[in-house]
Order: structure tokens, then sequence, then C-alpha cells
């Protein structure tokens, strides 16, 4: 049979198949619209907004209609990043977007519109380049930095913000998130069905290109590089003429660290300890050594042996304990050191790297994740314990990471932990120029 002749045949039904099939897709429309499902279906994408403060708001850009006017979605979100400014959550409010196809950069047509609802002009900041996601992150990077901003409140679609803010966190930001409510930006369960399948294969994209952090990492510490200067920082020292002791677990031990400024480091790490047994041994493995100072640096075991439910309470003893042995050390004339956590390496491996992904489509963190956010947050107390008393601080963190705050694969052993000869290396190359000139000041 020719294609004429089948065409003949299959002709006078063919109105009827095609009003049929236009009314299942019409009747597949509205149950899609009344349907849970498509909430389902995009819930792996929603992140929760956090209550923080930055030092800037960072709106991404949306797009433009007619004489440079921010589209519906542009306007949600200046108004959004408007209302957060005018509550204080920062006091910059960066706007991100170059030109594309519109009339002018989106940037400055939603800068515009921020000042028009009264945010002042000394408020404002634009990049206006950018044509993506991942070039909004690292074009607005410069600004930031010399904003000296490195906590960022991100402000975008609540649909956009898990790829907006890895591509933030993987600048080595500190990411806050605010989000458009998705019942604002979409009208109906179909549209957001839509963008929704088009933010997955972006995700997807973006994760095999390698521009995406960890949306859940506080990002890196603050660098102190020199030597605690308050009036704290002179105490008095039971024997100026003593060792340094390096307290702490494995990651201690393995720190060939032997002399500074012609002063013996004795080594006290003990592997496998936690907190509470440093502070158990302090007395015997510190006070007796009769030391001018003590080097205090590990908690990561803590971290790894916490019970997830029960992280709170253990990260609230981590910090009594070493407030604990500040106090011991400072009663018995001996200057107390504080040494900032490092972080574990991120998934590296194939299998690593897919469950992470899709664990992070599933709103899971990682495991990797987990470890380095809580590792952080206590740096980050410690870092700001050290600078309320006055007490120099080793932050070396810093030294083994890489952007969003993970460790180095080369500074990592193969158990994704253990530091390598080169981690050490780096180590003592940057903290013992910072000791000498510390210690050659006294």
């Amino acid at each position: 049979m020719t294609l004429g002749e089948r065409w003949r045949r299959w002709r006078p039904g063919f109105p009827v198949g095609l009003i049929c099939g236009c009314l299942c897709l019409i009747g597949l429309r509205e149950a899609i619209v009344e349907s849970t499902v498509p909430d389902w279906i995009v819930a792996p994408l929603l992140v929760p907004d956090t209550a923080g403060d930055a030092d800037a708001i960072v709106v991404l850009g949306a797009g433009v209609v007619g004489d440079c006017v921010p589209n519906l979605n542009g306007v949600r979100r200046v108004l959004l990043g408007a209302r957060l400014w005018r509550a204080g959550r920062a006091p910059i409010m960066v706007f991100t977007g170059g030109k594309g196809d519109g009339p002018c950069p989106v940037a400055e047509s939603m800068a515009r519109l921020a000042l028009e609802v009264g945010v002042t002009h000394s408020a404002t900041v634009v990049e206006t380049a950018s044509k993506s996601t991942h070039e909004n992150g690292t074009l607005t990077l410069p600004l930031l930095q010399q904003l000296r901003a490195t906590r960022v409140l991100l402000v975008t679609d609540r649909l956009h913000m898990r790829r907006a803010a890895g591509t933030f966190a993987r600048l080595g930001l500190t990411v806050e998130r605010a989000s458009v409510p998705i019942y604002e930006g979409h009208v109906n369960n179909v549209d957001m069905l839509l963008a929704g399948a088009r933010e997955f294969v972006a995700l997807a994209y973006y994760g095999v290109r390698g521009w995406l952090g960890d949306i859940y990492a506080s990002g890196p510490s603050t660098r102190t590089a020199g030597v605690a200067t308050t009036a704290k920082a002179q105490r008095r020292l039971a024997n100026p003429a003593g060792p340094i002791v390096l307290l702490g677990a494995s990651y201690a031990r393995g720190w060939p660290l032997a002399e500074v400024a012609g002063i013996t480091v004795v080594n006290r790490g003990a592997a496998g300890h936690v907190s509470t047994e440093m502070l158990e041994r302090f007395e015997r493995d510190v006070v007796a050594a009769r030391p001018r100072a003590v080097i205090i640096w590990g908690f990561i075991n803590d971290i790894f042996r916490a019970d997830p439910a029960q992280i709170d309470d253990t990260l609230d003893r981590v910090r009594q304990n070493f407030t604990t042995m500040i106090e011991l050390a400072e009663k018995n004339g001996i200057e107390p050191i504080l040494a900032t956590e490092v972080t574990v390496r991120p998934a590296d491996s194939w299998t690593e790297t897919l469950a992470r992904w899709v664990g992070g489509l599933m709103g899971k963190e990682s495991y990797q994740a987990r470890i380095n956010r809580h590792v952080l947050a206590v740096n980050g107390w410690l870092i700001a314990t050290a600078g309320q008393k006055g007490l120099m601080v080793l932050d070396l963190q810093s030294v083994l990471a890489q952007e969003g705050g993970v460790r180095r694969r080369e500074f990592t052993a193969d158990d994704g932990s253990h530091i390598t000869p080169a981690g050490y290396a780096a180590l003592s190359a940057d903290a013992t120029p910072m000791l000498e000139a510390h210690f050659g000041s006294r």
C-alpha cells in the first residue's frame, strides 16, 4: 500500500483523532493543575531560607520588558531585597545581570526600581556583564571582595535557589538565602513543573562542570595572620623558658613541628581523642611539662562520633571543653594558642559524587558537608573567642582549604580525613613564621 493510499484510508478519522488528542491534553493539563504530584516532583529543588544577617544582599537578575523595566520575576526579587535591606539584614544591595537580549542591563533596571522604592543610591551596586547564574557569581565576586563582603544574602526565585546558592558557595562565600515564593512566580502547577524541569537540567549541567559548591558550608573562616595584639596578650608566664606543648588528637600527633624560634615543641597528640579526653589529660600532659605556651588543636573526632540528632549538645560540649582548657592554661601561667580544626575533603570518586548529587536533589546533606559545616561553625567560635580574650589563633583550616571551605585533595590521605605530608608541610610553612614572630616579640 502506497503512502497516499494509507492517507486516504486514515484521513476520515483524522479530525476525530485530533480532537480526542487535544481533549486528552487539556484533561491532562487540568489534572496536573489540580494535582499535588508537581509539588512532589520539584520538592528536591527546594532549600529553606535562612535568618542570618550578611555583608551584602545579592539580587540575581531575571529579565527586562518594554523600556528597560524589570519583568515580574525581577520586580518580585527587587521588592524582597528592598524589604530585607530595610530590615537591616545587610547594608548594601548588589544587583547582578547583563544585557542579554534586552534593551539594557538587567541589573541597572532592577537598581532603578530599588531606588524608587526607597533604597538609597549609596547602598546600591550593579554588575552588568553576566549572562548566566555562573557568571552572576564569578563576575560579582570582585565587587564583593572590594566591599570586603564574605557573607552574602542571596535573593532569587525558590526553584532557582539551590543552583544559585551552590554557585556562590563554590566561590568561598558564606550564603544566606531569601527566596521569592513559588506561588508568586508561577501561575499554576504546569508553569511550575516546566520551570522545575529546566532547573533539573541546569543543575545537572552545573554539577558536571564543577560549578556548584556546598550550600550548607559556612564558608571560609576569617584569616588571623599574626600576633594577638590586645592588652591581654601580655600575660604572666609561669615559665618563660619552657617549651611549647602541642595538644590534640591524631592530626596534632602527625605534625612534625619540633622547634619554633629555638623553642622545643612537645607533641601531645593522641590518636582518636575527643576534646573531653584532651581536657582530662591537660594537667599531666600540659601543666606538668611547665610550658610557656600550649597550642590547643582538635575537635573533629567529637563530630565524627556524634549522633546527628545530638550534635548541638556535642558542639556545646566542645566549646565548654575548650573554654575550660583556656582557663586552666591561664590559671597555670601558660599562654593558650588556639588552632582551627581542618575540614575533610569533598566527595571525589564518581560514586561519592553521584551519591552527593542525588542526595542534594532529594534535599539531603552529604556526610562530608555535614562534618564540614559543624567544623566551620566551631572554628568561627574559636576565632571569635580568641579575639575576645586576646589570644593568638592559628587558622590551620584556611591553609589546607580550597574554595567552599573543603580540604584540598593533595592535603588529604586516602581515608578522606588524615593529613598528608604535603599538608603538614603547608601547615608548617604557614604557622612557623607567625609563631617565630610571636615568640620573638616576647
